[in-house]
């Protein structure tokens, strides 16, 4: 980053910590009403809300009030924006999706069509500088945790330009209600804070600086992780024959997969994403359990996942894809795309042995 422009110091590059640039030197277009909402209102709130919870009297009610807003507002990103809108792994009837428009505006995570889009771009270009709308490997400055800050949250404070192809899709132009969400985010944003306010006369600021502020706050530090934690640290999923999922960095994190209902279970996502349950294992076949291969182990939290099933059988869900018992991952699954490879030789990353022969072969 250079702090200096024909003579003068480059304010916006210094104050954005040079995030403003991309790794081409080409300048982002900043979205200042993210930067003030996302990136000053929210945290100063939620900064506050967070001192009033150590320095004024809270009650097991406000907490119950932000956990039931936290987890449906929750449930608006993971069941309707995710699982639903982007992957289609079932069919929702209209009450139900309603519902998880409203609860999805209130996230304040954007509209429903912006962050489909930027997620199937996502898949696409996954962890692929320039591409990629919040790749890790986007900046490799401060040990690579620059990269991790802008995954975390600081990409929705520019322009994403999608590219061709991902600029609107058939599937949510003509979807009404997607539409109607895309008008009404505005509206739901202020929801968002005037349903915690109506608790007012029974918990006074608190309700709106801690069941509103620092929920919400909470909430997208937890969805934040997704495209951060999730694509540095944890497990790859395995097939079948034990083979590691490697077409991208994306990981299982237990931590992240308890706090973002189930999202955290990454690497089975990315393997699979079409199947709505992201908390899984596959068994062994013969062949690799003779060979000695060692299955995968432990629990993989995925509260979306019982939350579909649940529905399911109240009727308000239909056609769920089921997942497999035994999965085998394609050969282009197994090794890294050409792009990530070129990224991975510019962070000096190796490439494990299996990899290397996968490629040779």
């Amino acid at each position: 980053m250079s702090a200096l422009v024909k003579g003068r110091r480059d304010w916006p590059a210094v104050l954005s910590l040079g995030f403003n640039i991309d790794p081409s030197g080409k300048r982002r277009k900043p979205v200042p009403i993210s930067i003030v909402t996302l990136g000053i209102l929210l945290p100063g709130f939620a900064m506050w809300g967070l001192y009033r919870a150590f320095t004024t009297p809270t009650g097991i009610g406000l907490w119950v009030l932000a956990a039931a807003l936290y987890v449906f507002t929750m449930f608006g990103v993971t069941l309707g924006n995710h699982r639903y809108w982007t992957h289609r792994g079932f069919e929702a009837r209209f009450p139900l999706r309603v519902v998880l428009a409203v609860a999805s505006g209130m996230s304040m995570e954007g509209d429903i069509q912006g962050w489909v889009l930027n997620h199937r771009a996502h898949h696409r270009f996954s962890d692929v500088a320039g591409k990629d709308p919040h790749s890790p490997y986007e900046y490799p400055g401060w040990r690579g945790y620059k990269g991790l800050l802008w995954a975390q949250g600081v990409w929705l404070f520019f322009r994403y330009e999608r590219p061709p192809g991902y600029a609107v899709h058939r599937d949510l132009a003509q979807d009404r209600l997607v539409q109607w969400q895309r008008r009404a985010f505005p509206f739901l944003v202020v929801a968002n804070f005037g349903a915690p306010l109506a608790f007012y006369p029974l918990y006074g600021w608190n309700s709106v600086l801690i069941a509103g502020a620092l929920r919400t706050a909470a909430l997208m530090t937890a969805t934040g992780f997704v495209n951060s934690v999730c694509h540095k640290w944890g497990h790859r999923a395995k097939d079948s024959r034990g083979h590691e999922y490697r077409a991208d960095d994306s990981r299982n994190n237990f931590f992240v997969a308890v706090v973002a209902g189930g999202e955290g279970n990454h690497s089975w996502h990315h393997a699979d994403p079409g199947c709505p349950r992201h908390g899984r294992r596959v068994a062994l076949d013969a062949e690799a359990a003779a060979a000695g291969v060692k299955p995968e182990r432990g629990w993989h939290p995925d509260a979306t996942w019982r939350l579909i099933q649940l529905l399911a059988m109240l009727g308000l869900i239909r056609n769920v894809k089921q997942p497999k018992a035994t999965i085998y991952f394609a050969d282009k699954q197994l090794v890294p795309s050409l792009p990530l490879r070129q990224t991975h030789r510019e962070w000096h990353m190796s490439e494990p042995a299996e990899t290397q022969e996968l490629l040779a072969s």
